[in-house]
């Protein structure tokens, strides 16, 4: 009996993890990804009237699934950066750490710069918005590609991690497992929250780029476009962790029971 209470009651938690890590990023997704379509022509049709204040069951159920999808999306350098944890180092080393903020923040900013002077915009405020969405978007990409490298390059440290994790959950006495599982996924739901800000900003200043440089409206292909390139690129490195898992399924078919 009280087996089956633990199972539940840590079913439970799993549950309430995930309705606190999705259920504020679809609310906020459904938000954003209305904001997207109000403000671009060729996304309205999206809204299905709804731009119009005709709201009822139906287009709220609708932006519920809009939300969910933008908030998914929206989270995968989440997935990435997990799976890279094991990357993490518990001592500091200026020298390194030195090496990696360069690494990290030489192409971020080279684009941003490149932004900038590309806008075309006489607006200062033009120009650092631009700047800044370049910059955060190339940097989020960049970390994750960086991430997705190491960790294929050091196959055998990240399944070592993973072994010695089980090893140390198993024999685990009171709640520091909880307790850093709590913090890591309330952590997740905020982090998803910012990452959907940051993604709309980006989705924005790339759907708004050529007529802020031109002062023209543009087709709907011209809209359309530069969004699904956004998409690619920001999903890409999350495809990557395939790999990863593949690389731990590997080494565990492979080792010594």
């Amino acid at each position: 009996m009280a087996e089956s209470e633990n199972n539940s009651s840590s079913s439970f938690r799993w549950w309430e993890f995930y309705a606190v890590r999705y259920g504020m990023g679809t609310v906020v997704g459904a938000v954003v990804f209305f904001f997207l379509c109000f403000t671009n022509p060729a996304l309205k049709p999206l809204l299905f009237g709804a731009d119009t204040w005709k709201i009822d069951g139906t287009r709220l159920a609708l932006f519920g699934a809009y939300g969910l999808a933008f908030c998914y999306i929206s989270s995968a350098p989440v997935l990435v950066f997990h799976a890279g944890r094991f990357l993490l180092q518990t001592k500091f080393d200026i020298h390194t750490t030195l090496f990696r903020l360069i690494m990290g923040l030489s192409l971020p900013v080279l684009l941003a710069m490149i932004a900038a002077d590309h806008s075309g915009a006489m607006d200062i405020g033009a120009r650092l918005f631009y700047a800044a969405a370049a910059f955060v978007f190339a940097l989020i990409v960049w970390l994750q590609l960086i991430v997705v490298a190491l960790a294929l390059w050091k196959s055998v440290e990240l399944y070592d991690f993973y072994v010695r994790l089980d090893d140390k959950r198993l024999n685990a006495k009171g709640e520091i497992v909880e307790s850093y599982r709590h913090l890591r996924e309330h952590g997740n739901s905020f982090f998803i929250v910012f990452l959907e800000i940051v993604f709309a900003l980006v989705l924005f200043a790339a759907g708004n780029y050529e007529f802020v440089v031109t002062g023209k409206e543009m087709p709907k292909a011209t809209y359309v476009v530069p969004y699904v390139i956004i998409l690619l690129v920001w999903t890409f490195p999350a495809v990557l962790v395939w790999f990863i898992g593949t690389v731990i399924e590997r080494r565990f078919c492979d080792s010594t029971p």
